[in-house]
C-alpha cells in the first residue's frame, strides 16, 4: 500500500513539475483536462449505472468542459461553480458521512451532474491558481498533500482511535489530528522561510498571511485540513458502496 502510494506520488510529480517547467498556460490547461477526464472516469465506477459506459461519461463530461471553457469566460462561471462545490463540500459532505449515505445523490442524474460540477469545480480552481504562479499553486495543493501523506504515517503508527470506523476502518483520530498539525508547521515553516527565500513570498500562506491575523490564518488551516479529510472520508464512503478497493 505505501510502496504504492510512493511510486505513484513520484510518478505524478515528475510529470506535474515536467508540465509547470515547461508546458506553459496551454500545457497546463491540457493536464488538468487528462486529469479531470480520469477524475470522470473513476466518479462513474462509484454509480451501478454509470459503471456500466465510464468511458462514455468521462467522454461526456469533458466534451462539455471543453465547450463550456472555450465559449465562455472562466470569469463567468468559475465562481458559481466553485461556491456551489464549497456548499456541498462543507455542508452536504459531512450530512452524508453522519448518515453513512449520500441520499439525494442516489438517483443517476444527479450523481452524474454532481461528479461534474465537484470536479470542473476543482479544474478550475487549479487554472485559476496557476494563474498566480508556480510557487502559488505548489504552496496550496502541498496542503492537501501534506494532510493526506502525514495522516496516513501517523494512522499508520500512531493510530488507536477509529475516526469512522463504518466509513474506512483504516483512519484514526491520531491520523487526523497528525495530518492537521503537519499542515500548520509546514505553513508557518512556509512564512519563515520566506524570509530568507523571497520567492516564496509568492506562497499561498504568505499571501492569506497578509490578509488574516495570525490566529485567523491558523485556524483556516485546520479548517482546510478538516475538509481534505472529509473529502477523503466521502471517496471511502463511495468507494465501500460500490465494493471498490481502489480509486
Amino acid at each position: 500500500m505505501l510502496k504504492t502510494r510512493v511510486i505513484t506520488a513520484v510518478v505524478l510529480l515528475l510529470v506535474l513539475f515536467a508540465v509547470l517547467a515547461y508546458g506553459g498556460d496551454l500545457g497546463w490547461g491540457m493536464f488538468v483536462l487528462i486529469v479531470l477526464t480520469a477524475g470522470f472516469w473513476e466518479w462513474a465506477r462509484f454509480h451501478p449505472t454509470l459503471a456500466r459506459k465510464p468511458l462514455a461519461y468521462a467522454g461526456v463530461c469533458t466534451a462539455v468542459s471543453v465547450f463550456i471553457y472555450w465559449f465562455a469566460p472562466i470569469s463567468s462561471y468559475g465562481a458559481p461553480l466553485m461556491a456551489l462545490s464549497g456548499v456541498f463540500w462543507v455542508a452536504f459532505a459531512p450530512w452524508c458521512l453522519r448518515r453513512v449515505g449520500i441520499g439525494a445523490l442516489q438517483g443517476t442524474a444527479w450523481f452524474a451532474i454532481a461528479g461534474w460540477a465537484l470536479l470542473s469545480a476543482a479544474g478550475i480552481a487549479l487554472i485559476l491558481a496557476q494563474q498566480h504562479g508556480v510557487v502559488y499553486l505548489l504552496s496550496l495543493v502541498a496542503i492537501c498533500w501534506v494532510a493526506d501523506i502525514f495522516a496516513y504515517i501517523f494512522g499508520k503508527t500512531m493510530g488507536k482511535r477509529k475516526l469512522a470506523p463504518r466509513i474506512s476502518p483504516g483512519k484514526s483520530w491520531e491520523g487526523a489530528v497528525g495530518g492537521t498539525l503537519s499542515v500548520v508547521v509546514l505553513s508557518w515553516s512556509v512564512v519563515w522561510a520566506a524570509q530568507h527565500w523571497p520567492v516564496l513570498d509568492q506562497s499561498w500562506q504568505v499571501k492569506a498571511l497578509d490578509h488574516w491575523h495570525p490566529l485567523v490564518f491558523t485556524l483556516w488551516l485546520v479548517v482546510l485540513s478538516a475538509f481534505s479529510i472529509v473529502g477523503d472520508l466521502f471517496e471511502s464512503m463511495l468507494k465501500r458502496r460500490a465494493n471498490l478497493k481502489d480509486s
